[in-house]
C-alpha cells in the first residue's frame, strides 16, 4: 500500500510523504504547494473525499502536514490515490 500511495503523490508537485517508521501511517508534508490550510483540507477533504488526521494535532510545526492510514485493502488506496491526485491535477 505505500509504495502505491508514495508513486501517486510523487506525481504531485509540492507534496512530499515521509519516510513510515514501520507504521501503516502515512505523514504528508503538504507545505510545498504553496497552499494555505483553508484550501488544502478544501482539497482534501471535500473534493477527494479523504478522512486525515490534521498535523496541529500533533504539535507545533505539524500545520502542513496530514496523516494517511493506509490499513485498507489496496484497492481502496488505489482509488483514494485516484481521487487525490485529480484534486491537485492543477498542480501536475
Amino acid at each position: 500500500n505505500r509504495q502505491v500511495f508514495d508513486a501517486a503523490l510523487a506525481a504531485i508537485p509540492g507534496v512530499a510523504p515521509m519516510p513510515l517508521q514501520a507504521t501503516y501511517l502515512a505523514w504528508v508534508d503538504f507545505a510545498g504547494t504553496g497552499m494555505d490550510r483553508d484550501e488544502l483540507l478544501h482539497r482534501v477533504e471535500r473534493e477527494a473525499r479523504i478522512a486525515v488526521n490534521h498535523g496541529p494535532t500533533f504539535g507545533a510545526g505539524g500545520e502542513s502536514f496530514l496523516r494517511f492510514n493506509l490499513g485498507m485493502p489496496r484497492s481502496q488506496v488505489t482509488e483514494a490515490v485516484a481521487r487525490l491526485q485529480a484534486a491537485f491535477a492543477d498542480l501536475q
